[in-house]
């Protein structure tokens, strides 16, 4: 009876072992499984895209329009040709490409649809989801017209809901959840991740009459309602919750929710707080036309706001993006860098001229009238130098610079002490990057 009595004991501690074994190999197998389970993504921002039917021939009025708003309109289609090309010669294409805004030039209809009907047509034909949202420039614009040789009128635009209808095949009609005060949305990504595209534009509070397009951006307390309750369902699947939306979601400088508020959300930073508070530590941003990642809290109420740069401005980047459920890996291509791109270096070199002349057009504006015009081109020329490098992203500021801002200031404070002092900050906080890197990096969330 011992001996039987041992026998089995052995036999029963081999059974225990075998089951151990295989419990331990399948919780491997389903670990290393799980750390593989990615998902591809490509982002690219404020495409602008102007139908050439507005603009019938040579105009007077487009160059004075374009001589306060410098983009690369007349390229647009072009460029949005060749990022969509370049995407889809990738050896391993993303699954799914991300607009966060400003898909046209100022909402107009025809433009819309030559960017649903046409040019992102070949990206659904090859298999690939395309997720948007409206930018500022989208939706009930009164900017939206055709130019003749001297002047302009004003062509259609479209509501809330012809945005919606338009872009059915592009997020709204696949939505596992629809925002009812707004154009904001969930789709299911993967097994384990989703998207919620936030509508934060003031769409509603333009102005026909006054021929005024609202810049800025404002979360409204129902919409913030729709994505605690999406982030709360999203907990409860198991999926990892990310975001995508027009308007920056953290000051990406220092000072500027200050000097330029409207490319942020109103309350930014209670907004970023509840982002973390609800697991969403992700969100792709555009509208500066900047490649610039920036962070906000620290930890588990940590978010990171990853802004695009335009593809009709300096650098003209498109962002490639690998989604881990721990980790995101990113890597940036310029299309002004693209063998792909006829004459490159020519469209980049006058897209640079173009971010000056903007700059440039801006500080005109700003400065008194009595500030004499070499002063104002010293201030000018300083301060353009660290925003096409802030539209770059990774920007390190060169040595002669310090001394460059510093004289430029000097000059113009006997003019105005409060502009020279702006300038000073300004000048140095647009050129110094914060962590982490911009166009190439791993994020652990």
């Amino acid at each position: 009876h011992f001996s039987f009595f041992c026998a089995q004991l052995i036999t029963m501690k081999m059974k225990i072992k075998s089951l151990l074994a295989l419990f331990v190999a399948t919780t491997v197998f389903s670990s290393a499984a799980t750390a593989q389970e990615y998902l591809d993504c490509a982002v690219m921002s404020d495409i602008h895209i102007m139908s050439p039917s507005l603009l019938r021939t040579e105009s007077k009025a487009f160059d004075r329009y374009i001589a306060h708003d410098r983009k690369l309109l007349r390229q647009g289609p072009l460029l949005l040709r060749t990022a969509i090309q370049q995407l889809l010669q990738q050896p391993q294409r993303p699954k799914v490409v991300l607009i966060p805004g400003d898909l046209t030039k100022d909402g107009e209809l025809l433009s819309h649809r030559l960017v649903a009907d046409t040019l992102l047509k070949p990206l659904r034909e090859a298999g690939i989801k395309v997720y948007v949202v409206p930018g500022n420039h989208d939706v009930n614009n009164p900017h939206a017209v055709c130019f003749s040789p001297d002047s302009t009128c004003r062509t259609a635009t479209v509501t809330a809901e012809d945005f919606a209808h338009i872009y059915r095949d592009y997020g709204y009609d696949e939505a596992i959840a629809h925002d009812s005060y707004s154009l904001s949305y969930v789709v299911q990504l993967s097994d384990s991740l989703r998207l919620i595209a936030i509508d934060a534009c003031r769409y509603q509070d333009n102005d026909f009459e006054r021929n005024i397009c609202v810049t800025g951006g404002s979360i409204q307390p129902q919409t913030l309602a729709f994505i605690e309750q999406q982030a709360l369902a999203a907990r409860k699947d198991n999926c990892k919750l990310i975001g995508m939306m027009h308007h920056g979601l953290v000051s990406h400088w220092k000072w500027q929710d200050r000097v330029m508020g409207d490319y942020l959300v109103k309350d930014w930073k209670r907004h970023a707080k509840a982002f973390a508070r609800m697991g969403i530590h992700i969100v792709f941003t555009g509208h500066f036309h900047a490649q610039d990642i920036a962070s906000y809290g620290r930890g588990k109420r940590q978010v990171y706001d990853i802004e695009t740069g335009s593809t009709v401005s300096y650098p003209m980047p498109v962002r490639y993006v690998r989604l881990n459920t721990d980790r995101i890996d990113i890597h940036t291509r310029l299309l002004c860098q693209s063998d792909m791109l006829p004459d490159a270096k020519q469209l980049e070199a006058e897209a640079i001229r173009y971010a000056r002349a903007g700059v440039s057009t801006i500080v005109a504006e700003m400065l008194p009238d009595k500030v004499p015009a070499a002063v104002q081109k010293q201030a000018s020329d300083t301060f353009s130098e660290a925003y096409v490098a802030h539209l770059a992203g990774d920007e390190t500021m060169p040595e002669h610079y310090l001394d460059a801002l510093k004289e430029a200031c000097r000059r113009l404070r006997p003019y105005s002490w409060k502009y020279a002092f702006a300038l000073k900050r300004i000048g140095r906080y647009m050129f110094t990057d914060r962590t982490p890197d911009d166009n190439r990096v791993t994020l652990h969330f």
